[in-house]
């Protein structure tokens, strides 16, 4: 495995690896109701989970930790798709929907941060510990579908040169050749 294989591959792992946290997190929150440590890490750091999909009308209807434990099972899906049929669409769709949700878990954090502030923007409600995970997430998953996005362009290229090359004429023969094919 090459090493843009690898990078394309962190983006979407990554942010599976978070979404399994938060989900274990929750779970060993709800076994240990008096653990300080897991309140935090429920209330501060996975916090930009429960208001990720809040934009969605579907999110209303089923428990938001059940649509983000779906998407971490449709990633890991494409993920195991493109190793195991060694096919690279499925990759490149799991690496840029992991983006599109790391920018909704940006959203959901800001949301999930400014529910007890006041309607202003302000930049500091980002350096909460939900909204540095979320960027954290951004930045790996847009390295991942940037990666993606390149090997791609540079497929189309590579494979549109080969098609003007097919597609030019034939060179003419030179004067001599020309007047050996005109006599015959």
């Amino acid at each position: 495995m090459r090493d843009s294989d690898k990078l394309q591959l962190a983006g979407p792992v990554g942010l599976i690896g978070a979404i399994a946290c938060a989900d274990l997190g929750a779970y060993a929150l709800a076994q240990w109701p008096t653990s300080s440590l897991l309140w935090y890490l429920n209330l501060e750091v996975f916090r930009g989970f429960q208001y990720s999909l809040s934009g969605l009308d579907i999110a209303q209807l089923h428990n938001g930790f059940e649509l983000t434990i779906t998407i971490a099972i449709a990633l890991v899906a494409l993920i195991a798709t493109a190793l195991i049929g060694k096919i690279r669409l499925p990759l490149a769709l799991a690496s840029n929907f992991s983006f599109v949700y790391s920018l909704c878990l940006l959203y959901g954090s800001y949301l999930a941060n400014t529910a007890d502030a006041p309607p202003t923007f302000s930049l500091s409600l980002l350096v909460a510990p939900s909204s540095l995970l979320a960027v954290a997430l951004l930045l790996l998953t847009s390295l991942s579908s940037t990666i993606s996005h390149h090997r791609y362009w540079r497929e189309i290229f590579r494979n549109e040169g080969h098609l003007k090359a097919l597609a030019r004429p034939a060179a003419r023969p030179s004067g001599a050749k020309r007047k050996l094919q005109v006599l015959h």
